[in-house]
């Protein structure tokens, strides 16, 4: 099952968990910059970058000059750092979109309510190979219940919007979920 193929996150030191997510949010960044954003030291940043890089969760991704001094390295996520999937599981449509921890769409896959879990695995063989799977999240728009006289009708808790099912993140130890 999809539940049964969501990655375990490797044990990080403090530093390299701060410094992940960092990354995660800004998406890219020097490790001056990552340095500054995780209020860390710029050779606690240097040993948490390398422990990142050895578990393939932070790669180098390019490289940024300024207008003086000397060119500084861009680091990214890595492949390792991994993806979620959403699925909108609507009444007639189901919709399935499979992101990078930094928002990177990677996958996606539409069909029709019937189709769902064919839908869903479409998505998920799009996924890259060796991105592990962090997170599902699904959300059911057509919640409904049967009232005293067995009719159904919608919770009321439904009339805002559609109720969100949704099972734990497996990111690095000590990294924020917003």
């Amino acid at each position: 099952t999809v539940i049964d193929d969501v990655a375990e996150a490797p044990r990080l030191t403090e530093s390299a968990s701060a410094v992940f997510a960092v990354l995660a949010g800004a998406g890219s960044a020097t490790r001056p910059q990552l340095a500054s954003l995780a209020g860390l030291s710029k050779p606690t940043v240097s040993s948490a970058v390398a422990e990142l890089e050895s578990a393939r969760l932070a790669a180098h991704s390019g490289t940024a000059s300024g207008v003086t001094g000397r060119s500084a390295a861009v680091y990214g996520l890595g492949p390792a750092a991994g993806a979620v999937l959403a699925v909108d599981l609507g009444p007639a449509l189901t919709r399935v979109r499979g992101c990078a921890l930094d928002g990177t769409l990677l996958a996606q896959a539409t069909g029709t309510r019937d189709e769902a879990a064919d839908v869903v695995r479409e998505a998920l063989a799009a996924l890259p190979a060796g991105a592990p799977l962090r997170t599902v999240v699904v959300a059911v728009g057509d919640v409904t219940a049967r009232d005293k006289e067995g009719a159904r009708m919608r919770p009321a808790t439904a009339k805002a919007g559609p109720v969100f099912d949704a099972m734990a993140v497996a990111l690095p130890p000590g990294v924020p979920v917003h």
